[in-house]
């Protein structure tokens, strides 16, 4: 996979990174595999995220200032992740491995309360069935996501190894039909009741 980024916004930490330059989106001649990193500078992000996405399935918008409203706008758009502008060697590698093994990037800080106001709106009575059908442990495990803890934080909570965890992990997206974390939270539903039903 190759990530593309404007050549005028290869800056600061960005140039860190591998990256392929490009002038415009349009002009970009890549595999569908390859990823388009845009950087939200003005608002004609939306349009090189629209452009970018008949190019490539991996698009990721960064920003300078996290933002929900920006964040769940790139999301509707495509986007595949939204991660900092600035942000370490590291993280932008994790963003690249993730996206490339078929999952999303969203911003910890974000991600609980974009989930929830997108919860809202779905209705938590598709989901009361499978709740019933989860096991003491699976529930444990449940409520742990829905506090937002990663798997070795919920290993460290619930006294079981990280391996076992990530088998509940996948037990639950299977039962839930979700292809990942932030798909199952939506097809939760209501998060602040259920931690109750939990």
């Amino acid at each position: 996979m190759r990530h593309f980024i404007a050549e005028k916004d290869l800056q600061g930490a960005l140039t860190q990174y591998s990256w392929t330059k490009y002038s415009t989106v349009t002009s970009i001649e890549c595999k569908e595999s390859d990823s388009i990193w845009i950087v939200a500078t003005n608002d004609d992000w939306r349009r090189q995220l629209i452009e970018a996405k008949q190019k490539v399935s991996h698009a990721v918008l960064l920003t300078f200032n996290y933002d929900r409203v920006e964040m769940q706008a790139a999301l509707m758009l495509g986007a595949r992740a939204y991660c900092h502008a600035l942000g370490t060697e590291s993280l932008l590698a994790s963003v690249a491995r993730v996206i490339e093994a078929g999952g999303m990037w969203l911003p910890n800080e974000l991600l609980s309360v974009t989930t929830s106001n997108i919860a809202t709106n779905l209705q938590a009575k598709r989901v009361l069935p499978t709740l019933k059908s989860l096991t003491n442990r699976e529930r444990d495990v449940l409520g742990c996501i829905l506090d937002g803890l990663s798997n070795k934080e919920i290993a460290r909570v619930l006294g079981i190894t990280e391996r076992t965890v990530k088998e509940y992990v996948g037990t639950l997206l299977n039962k839930f039909r979700a292809k990942d974390r932030i798909n199952l939270l939506l097809h939760l539903g209501e998060f602040s009741h259920l931690k109750d039903v939990l």
